[in-house]
C-alpha cells in the first residue's frame, strides 16, 4: 500500500474503435486513460466498508423535519417544516457515520472492476470523487453543536455538487470502453452504483434541506406536486433542442387528468420524464425523416396523465416506428442505444463539437431507460414499454404516492435491500 500513495494522475492512451461505420484505413481515435492504483488509504476503506449500514425509510427521514415553524412571508402566513437543533445534530451524527460506509462499499466495487474500465479517465474521475468525499466526511470532527452542524451541512452541500456529473461520466466512460472492448459488461456494478447513488443523494439532499425548508416541501418530497407542470417545462426545452438539431420537432399534446397531483421528489420525476420524452421526440423525427415525409406533417407526441389510488400514471406515446421484440429487451440494458448508428462517440470532421453536444444531449449514452426504471422502482413504482413495430411506442411511468405514513414510505427501499444483502453475503 505504501508504494501506491501516488494519486491517480498519470495518463496513457488506448486506441478507440470508430465502430462498424469507420472507413477502412482510417486512424483510430485515442482515449485518455488513467493509471489505476489502489487508494493509499484502502485498508481503512475496507475496514469502514465492513461497518453496519443502518436502514432508514423515507418516512423516517421525513419525520426528522416534523417540527413546524410559522413564518410571515409578505402578506401571508406560511407553515414550514423545520427540524430543531437537536434533530439536526442527531441527523448530522447519523450521516457522518453512515455516509462513509456507503461510499467505502462503492469504492470497493470500483477497484474490483476490470482494469480497462476503472482506468478510463471518466470513470476514474468518478472514483476520485468518491475517494474525496469518503476522506472529507471521515475526517470531519464529531458533531456536537449547531456550529458543527452548519459546517457539516456546508461540506455535504459542496460534495453533492462534485457528484453532479457522475452519471454522465460513468455513461461516457462505459461507452468509450465498450467501443474498444464490446464484450465488456458491468451491469451488476452499474445497478449497485446507481441504486446507492440515488440513496446517498436523497440522504445528503434531505440533510441540507432540513436547514433551509421550502414552502410545500417535507424534506426532499414536494407535497401536492402537479406532474403536468414538470412535463410542460421539459417539453418546451426538449422540442426546442430537437428543432435545433433536426430543423423541426413534433408538437406535444396533453390529455387525461391534467390537474392530478402527488407527493414525490420533483428531481426524480424530471429525470424520468425527460429520458422518455426525448426518446419519443427523436424517434418521431428520425422515423418520418427517413420516410421523406414533410416535416409539417409530423405526428404529435402525446402525454396522458391519470391518477389512481396508489400511483399517478404518465403515459408518453409516439409514432416513431416502435422496435422489434428482441430490441425491446435489449433497450433496458445499460449502454444500449440506437444513437450510435447515427453518430460516433466523439466529434468528427463531419460532425462539429456543437452539433455533437446537441445530439448527445438528446440521445444520451444508452443509460436513460434503465435509470428511468430504477428511479421508478426505487419507491415501488415501475416503467412499462408497449412497442408496436412499424408504428410507435407507448411508455408508462407508474409513480407511487409518497405521502407520509403510507406503506410506500415505510418499506425498505432498494438501497437498503442492497446494503443488507451485501452484509449477509448474498447476491
Amino acid at each position: 500500500l505504501a508504494r501506491d500513495r501516488q494519486r491517480h494522475t498519470d495518463r496513457f492512451c488506448l486506441p478507440h474503435s470508430r465502430g462498424p461505420g469507420a472507413e477502412i484505413g482510417s486512424e483510430p481515435r485515442w482515449v485518455a486513460m488513467a493509471v489505476a492504483r489502489l487508494p493509499p488509504n484502502f485498508r481503512k476503506i475496507r475496514e469502514v466498508a465492513r461497518g453496519t449500514c443502518h436502514s432508514i425509510s423515507l418516512g423516517q427521514l421525513l419525520r426528522n423535519t416534523r417540527s413546524v415553524e410559522t413564518v410571515f412571508d409578505g402578506n401571508c402566513v406560511v407553515s414550514m417544516q423545520r427540524a430543531d437543533s437537536q434533530s439536526l445534530v442527531r441527523a448530522g451524527r447519523w450521516l457522518q457515520v453512515q455516509l462513509p460506509i456507503r461510499f467505502a462499499r462503492r469504492i470497493e466495487d470500483f477497484v474490483q472492476l476490470p482494469h480497462v474500465i476503472v482506468s478510463n479517465s471518466h470513470i476514474n474521475s468518478v472514483l476520485q470523487t468518491y475517494l474525496d468525499t469518503f476522506d472529507a466526511v471521515s475526517a470531519f470532527p464529531e458533531i456536537h453543536t449547531a456550529e458543527h452542524v452548519e459546517d457539516f451541512r456546508t461540506l455535504i452541500n459542496s460534495h453533492m455538487a462534485k457528484h453532479g456529473d457522475g452519471t454522465r461520466l460513468i455513461a461516457e466512460g462505459y461507452r468509450q470502453t465498450r467501443g474498444t472492448f464490446p464484450g465488456v459488461r458491468i451491469d451488476e456494478f452499474l445497478h449497485k452504483f446507481f441504486t446507492s447513488r440515488i440513496a446517498t443523494r436523497i440522504l445528503m439532499e434531505n440533510f441540507v434541506i432540513m436547514h433551509t425548508p421550502q414552502d410545500g416541501y417535507v424534506g426532499v418530497v414536494r407535497k401536492g406536486m402537479r406532474p403536468l407542470n414538470i412535463v410542460q417545462g421539459l417539453a418546451s426545452d426538449l422540442t426546442r433542442l430537437t428543432h435545433n438539431i433536426y430543423g423541426c420537432s413534433p408538437e406535444v399534446e396533453y390529455r387525461g387528468n391534467l390537474d392530478c397531483t402527488l407527493d414525490y421528489i420533483p428531481r426524480h420525476v424530471s429525470y424520468m420524464v425527460q429520458e422518455v420524452l426525448k426518446n419519443a421526440l427523436r424517434a418521431t423525427v428520425e422515423r418520418h425523416q427517413s420516410r421523406s415525409q414533410s416535416f409539417s406533417d409530423l405526428p404529435p407526441v402525446v402525454v396522458e396523465l391519470q391518477k389512481g389510488d396508489v400511483h399517478v400514471i404518465i403515459k408518453i406515446s409516439d409514432q416513431g416506428g416502435g422496435m422489434p421484440k428482441k430490441l425491446q429487451q435489449e433497450a433496458w440494458q445499460y449502454g444500449w442505444t440506437t444513437a450510435g448508428e447515427d453518430f460516433d462517440s466523439a466529434p468528427t470532421q463531419s460532425l462539429s463539437r456543437s452539433d455533437y453536444d446537441l445530439k448527445t444531449e438528446l440521445a444520451g449514452f444508452g443509460f436513460g431507460l434503465p435509470l428511468t426504471r430504477l428511479h421508478a422502482q426505487y419507491f415501488g413504482g415501475d416503467v412499462f414499454m408497449q412497442a408496436l413495430p412499424g408504428h410507435g411506442t407507448d411508455m408508462y411511468l407508474l409513480l407511487t404516492h409518497l405521502k407520509e405514513g403510507t406503506p410506500s414510505t415505510e418499506i425498505d427501499d432498494l438501497s437498503t435491500i442492497l446494503e443488507t444483502s451485501s452484509e449477509k453475503g448474498t447476491p
